[in-house]
């Protein structure tokens, strides 16, 4: 039997790190749901895997980098936005519970609790003038890229 050895950059290892933990959990949510439901079907399975992050588009003109994330059933108060120096921008939250715990939960295909996702923006961008907005459940962050730099021409006298 030989033994392989191979270098992997860390960075790769932790986006299969990520992706390892993320496929336990999913696997874990699966058969935890089947073993609640002794009526086993697709519907029920493929909710209990359903992805927990939220969906984004990500868009851009000559003048801007556009974030559009869907939160439904999100206040705007429960939203946070920040961006970090190497243009990573982070929206996170939480999406509360719309009734009592009291309650018995027939079925339950909705996410609640604390949220994040992040995006890496490749544009360069003036992060002193993002703005975000927030209607029907959609976030709007606007990411201003800078003014291009046009070579200035100096007129040379010649003596």
């Amino acid at each position: 039997m030989r033994n392989f050895h191979y270098n992997i950059d860390p960075r790769d290892f932790q986006k299969f790190q990520a992706f390892a933990e993320t496929a336990a959990e999913r696997l874990g949510e699966f058969f935890n749901e089947v073993g609640k439901n002794s009526n086993f079907n697709v519907n029920t399975a493929a909710q209990a895997v359903k992805p927990k992050v939220m969906r984004i588009d990500l868009a851009e003109d000559d003048n801007n980098v556009y974030v559009f994330a869907e939160l439904p059933g999100i206040a705007k108060e429960d939203v946070n936005v920040t961006m970090t120096e190497d243009r990573v921008l982070t929206i996170s939250g939480n999406k509360r519970k719309l009734y009592d715990d009291n309650l018995k939960v027939v079925r339950g295909e909705r996410n609640y609790g604390e949220f994040s996702r992040q995006i890496a923006i490749e544009s360069e961008i003036e992060a002193d003038k993002i703005s975000a907005t927030f209607r029907d459940g959609v976030l709007t962050v606007t990411l201003p890229k800078p003014e291009p730099i046009r070579p200035k021409t100096v007129n040379i006298n010649i003596q």
